[in-house]
């Protein structure tokens, strides 16, 4: 974990709101978004207002990693098992939360550093002014398999050229099946995919203790295990219920 200097975390709010709405309203530009239904737990990209997740050709043949070329628009489902009940949807600037709460209506907040990317989606909520900040990571279930060109269908990528994304990586884990996850790039060798947060800290007003108080969702990114390992990051038993 890495901290850093004091800053002050914006946050806007608004209710009665659909996902899709709040999605068009918060205007985020490229993020990755968790999404919850009753009936699975889809990793999707944002890209342009579309919500889009790897098509059934994506990973032909066993490929580990697929381009965008291939997804599919997912619609976005407003009654039965289909239907998304809590939705975080983040990149490097902000996250935009969303949590449903009867028919197809919910309430939505974004959090960020910029007060101009929070006031589009609503009223502005009392600010979280942190006396510092965390530089957090978890490492997502799962280890890359190979693309097409490393020899093999299975198994860790091998060393070689990589291709840049946007890009689809296709994670295998005994425990969870497959999990398709978008990135910047491809991986290498003995790579896994992480997924970065930040946590403000402040102190409660009477007694001055500090405390993690709130913890934004900031990007999915390649790693070695053995660096996140290393910088005292979280283990996979500890993942946050977002990635599980």
């Amino acid at each position: 974990m890495t901290a850093h200097t004091a800053t002050t975390l914006r946050s806007a709010g608004s209710t009665g709101i659909s996902l899709p709405e709040a999605i068009r309203r918060a205007d985020l530009g490229d993020a990755v978004a968790l999404l919850a239904s009753a009936k699975k737990y889809t990793v999707a990209r944002l890209s342009g207002g579309r919500l889009s997740v790897p098509g059934k050709g994506s990973f032909a043949d066993g490929a580990g990693v697929a381009g965008t070329s291939t997804e599919r628009a997912l619609p976005l489902s407003t009654s039965g098992p289909d239907a998304v009940f809590e939705a975080r949807i983040f990149n490097k600037d902000a996250e935009l939360r969303w949590l449903h709460e009867g028919d197809g209506l919910g309430t939505a907040v974004v959090l960020s550093e910029s007060p101009d990317i929070c006031r589009p989606l609503g009223e502005f909520l009392d600010p979280l002014y942190a006396v510092e900040q965390i530089d957090n990571r978890y490492l997502l279930w799962g280890r890359p398999l190979r693309s097409h060109d490393s020899g093999a269908s299975t198994g860790p990528l091998s060393t070689g050229p990589l291709s840049t994304g946007p890009l689809w990586v296709r994670l295998a884990e005994a425990r969870i099946g497959l999990l398709d996850v978008p990135v910047s790039r491809a991986p290498r060798e003995n790579e896994c995919v992480f997924l970065r947060t930040v946590e403000y800290v402040t102190t409660e007003p009477e007694h001055g203790n500090a405390y993690v108080a709130e913890e934004r969702l900031v990007e999915l990114f390649l790693a070695p295990p053995e660096q996140s390992k290393a910088a005292g990051s979280p283990q996979p038993d500890r993942l946050p219920e977002a990635t599980r």
